[in-house]
């Protein structure tokens, strides 16, 4: 029987597993290990060693005890496969935690919000995983469940171990999505430490503490602490300047979550009003001011308006294009590199309006387009019944169907924008965006970002969290036009043409409705 072996590296520690046993211990690990674990690219001076295998008696070929090995010294044994596997699971997350050379870990849940991290330490169960799915339900980027692992400036890294999640009536869980690989998480400062267990039935009135006491929750939950004593007491010398900390026993957690959101939320509000004092200190100080308003006036305390998020749909096809299709779409680009123009948006007066700080851009269209759309008019068309459904668009007629084809050289980008956002563009409905590349691929960057969306009781905006789509050769990606979305930034490795991120876009409008006396053909 072949050794199944996994090695993956996370925050300055080497984990090699080695599966004796035959159990698919690497498989499930594989699924089950937070994003920041990846493939090595060079040997970590810190790394720990596992192996699984399988004792059996002489009457039975059937296992009678599994065992873990680390470095080589048994440390674990167990009957089942999945108490085996969750021990597994949970050492390696301590040895990181251990042996980071990079970090130190603090045992938390942290959120990020508006830029700044909001962290809840403390040990055991004291609701900080309701909380944490809370404020991501409510548009917070997950960043751990698990541990805040701090930076030497103080900043927290993403641990994004998966975690349950709240479901629908159907079981599936919609509107929040905790581990999310496509949205980067980079590393925040800290902002709000939220200190306190979670006490059914209580009010939340917390005390507000600034300064070098707002940071001993931090240090009361570090992971090794003896060892890491000298780091995190400089590191929280550090966040002291910046974070406020509220302690105090939990409501629950939809109250939090709403309070902290709005919090932050309006302390930004008076930061950037303040034309003076931008420092983190400041921001702190924006911080506990709305705090002490908004969390212990003695009078009632503002209601945060009901909200969800919501997150875009999009329909996702690929190898759109046979190989020989494919092919002559991208030779036909090359040949005509003359013939790309600026790309423009659509100005204040409808005019075709060339803005760099907006959108860079080349764009072919007219005649040398053309010759090419037989391509894409039939299977868009035939497909238009499933794409609605699987968008959640009502029936509309189509009208024009508008194409271009752009390519995307050295920082090349789009802002965040609607393609509806002028009244001239007001009937399209679906965005279909076609990608195409010389292979193999030449370019970084150049992601399409769907931004969810905030529904209110007073309408819809856009949110700051999103899906992050790579640009997959022959792939076809089709979303609502009223979406705001944007293309992310393409970097070549040189700057010939042939090196572009090039694509296909296209919008389907709606088009004149039948007579009212004519039968409207049925929702698909």
């Amino acid at each position: 029987m072949p050794i199944e072996k996994l090695v993956r590296t996370c925050c300055g520690v080497e984990v090699r597993v080695a599966d004796t046993a035959g159990i698919g211990v690497c498989d499930r690990l594989q699924d089950a290990l937070p994003p920041e674990f990846v493939v090595p690219n060079e040997p970590q001076k810190v790394s720990v060693a596992y192996s699984v295998s399988a004792s059996r008696t002489a009457e039975s070929e059937a296992p009678t005890e599994y065992v873990v090995a680390c470095d080589e010294i048994a440390v674990f044994a167990t009957e089942s496969e999945d108490e085996l596997f969750g021990w597994l699971r949970r050492d390696i997350d301590e040895c990181v935690a251990r042996r980071s050379p990079r970090l130190t870990f603090v045992r938390a849940g942290v959120v990020g919000w508006r830029g700044v991290a909001i962290v809840i330490p403390g040990r055991g169960s004291i609701g900080k995983t309701t909380l944490v799915a809370e404020l991501v339900r409510r548009g917070a980027t997950y960043y751990s469940d698990t541990f805040a692992a701090l930076d030497a400036a103080g900043d927290v890294h993403p641990y994004r171990a998966p975690i349950a999640a709240g479901e629908g009536d159907d079981g599936m869980a919609h509107d929040l999505r905790l581990v999310r690989e496509d949205v980067p998480a980079s590393p925040l400062p800290i902002g709000l430490i939220v200190a306190g267990a979670f006490q059914p039935g209580c009010a939340w009135r917390p005390t507000i503490v600034r300064g070098a006491h707002a940071t001993l929750p931090l240090i009361d939950s570090t992971v090794a602490a003896r060892e890491k004593s000298a780091a995190i007491l400089e590191i929280s010398t550090r966040i002291a300047t910046g974070a406020v900390s509220l302690r105090g026993a939990r409501s629950e957690a939809s109250d939090v979550a709403a309070h902290l959101l709005d919090l932050v939320d309006e302390a930004f509000v008076s930061h950037a009003l303040d034309a003076v004092g931008r420092g983190s200190s400041r921001m702190a100080d924006d911080l506990s001011r709305v705090a002490e308003i908004r969390l212990r006036s003695a009078t009632v305390r503002p209601v945060s308006p009901s909200r969800s998020l919501v997150a875009t749909r999009y329909v996702r096809l690929t190898d759109f294009l046979s190989s020989a299709e494919h092919d002559r779409l991208l030779e036909h680009a090359l040949r005509y590199e003359d013939d790309f123009r600026e790309s423009g948006i659509v100005g204040n007066e409808g005019e075709n309006k060339l803005d760099h700080a907006t959108r860079k851009s080349r764009t072919l269209s007219g005649t040398r387009l053309e010759e090419i759309w037989h391509m894409f008019d039939e299977r868009l068309r035939a497909m238009l019944p499933y794409v609605r459904q699987q968008l959640g668009l009502a029936w509309f007629p189509l009208g024009e169907v508008e194409r271009q084809l752009t390519a995307h050289g050295r920082g090349g980008f789009f802002v965040p924008h609607v393609d509806t956002g002028h009244p001239i563009a007001a009937s399209r409905r679906i965005s279909c965006v076609y990608y195409f590349h010389a292979v193999p691929r030449r370019f970084r960057g150049g992601e399409l970002r769907l931004y969810d969306t905030w529904l209110t009781p007073t309408g819809s905006t856009g949110a700051a969290t999103c899906t992050t789509l790579p640009p997959l050769d022959n792939s076809i990606v089709m979303f609502p036009s009223g979406a705001f979305h944007e293309v992310r930034p393409v970097e070549p490795e040189t700057d010939a043409f042939a090196d572009s991120r090039f694509a296909v876009t296209i919008w389907l409008r709606e088009g004149p409705w039948p007579d009212q006396n004519e039968p409207t053909p049925p929702t698909p």
